[in-house]
């Protein structure tokens, strides 16, 4: 993602007399890793003085009253940062379309295809792209002779920034955590996989793919989730990751394909893990990848002298398509 002077100098006189919306907060259970991520957006955006006057913040608490503040400010284009339910699993992006507003990131079918895990899995699977094995908790649970083992993961099938995952070493663990979960068919199950954790930041470039330093993931909990992703202190970021040479080669070929596949034209992260054996298996992909303090495109961004606001200005570039 290089943005020349020129390229920034196009973007800034296209959105200049343009109404621009950050929406953020939201209601799933990401709204405080959004209300971070939005602040961040919005504090940038406004940083270029042919932005500050046109640009609102918009928490996003309530649809009908959004679709209300949408028309009544006149909003022309949205920079959606919202995470989780409702924000970047096709319906708020659904929503704007009805309403003829343009909007960054994926498109309707591709954030809904895309938040859900199975259906990516399934996707990448049928086209050989390697991920782990899974098999959904419904299953799981009626099945005694299953062929994933402890230890295992646990995961929601919907949910991003690691929200409900769950590393399950023993069946009393399982047990213990399966008294916790309302619908049993909102979750799967993968194996747990040792190895080194990474993850890959990809945005379109022209017709190509620009790929950030792949970003490794040295975390003092025992699994990469939700406390350790967004708590200050509780992993290490490495950039770039300390992983062989072809190896990383061949992470930067997958994922290439893995965005591809999915249709991804947006600003998107895929988490992989290297087994012990050098072996690759892609876990998901973020669409709406967080941008706070401690998210990992930012690190990733920040390793090449790429500026925070920049990355913000290219995504809103990139939903001008008139």
């Amino acid at each position: 993602m290089i943005l020349s002077e020129e390229s920034k100098k196009n973007i800034l006189k296209k959105f200049q007399n343009k109404k621009i919306a950050v929406l953020y907060g939201g209601i799933s259970e990401e709204r405080e890793v959004s209300l971070r991520s939005g602040e961040n957006i919005y504090k940038a955006l406004t940083s270029f003085k042919e932005l500050k006057d046109n640009c609102i913040l918009i928490d996003v608490k309530n649809h009908y009253q959004l679709v209300d503040i949408l028309k009544k400010e006149k909003v022309e284009y949205c920079y959606n940062i919202l995470h989780g339910t409702f924000g970047e699993d096709g319906s708020i992006q659904g929503l704007l379309d009805c309403l003829n507003i343009k909007y960054t990131g994926e498109n309707t079918l591709v954030s809904s295809v895309c938040m859900n895990k199975v259906y990516t899995k399934r996707i990448w699977q049928s086209s050989n792209i390697p991920t782990a094995d899974f098999i959904l908790l419904k299953d799981f649970y009626n099945n005694e002779n299953n062929k994933i083992k402890f230890p295992l993961i646990l995961k929601p099938i919907s949910n991003g920034s690691s929200v409900g995952v769950s590393l399950i070493k023993n069946k009393k663990e399982f047990e213990e955590n399966i008294k916790k979960i309302e619908k049993i068919s909102d979750y799967f199950i993968e194996p747990y996989i040792k190895g080194k954790e990474i993850t890959v930041g990809l945005v379109r470039e022209n017709k190509g793919i620009y790929i950030f330093p792949i970003l490794g993931i040295n975390t003092k909990n025992e699994i990469y989730d939700y406390d350790a992703k967004y708590t200050a202190g509780k992993t290490e970021l490495e950039v770039p990751a300390k992983i062989d040479k072809k190896i990383e080669k061949k992470v930067i070929e997958i994922c290439s394909s893995a965005y591809n596949i999915l249709g991804c034209e947006g600003l998107c992260r895929i988490d992989a893990i290297i087994d012990e054996k050098g072996n690759i298996y892609l876990m998901e992909v973020n669409t709406q990848s967080g941008m706070t303090n401690t998210s990992d495109i930012p690190a990733m961004a920040k390793s090449v002298n790429i500026k925070f606001e920049d990355i913000a200005l290219y995504v809103l570039g990139l939903s001008y398509r008139d």
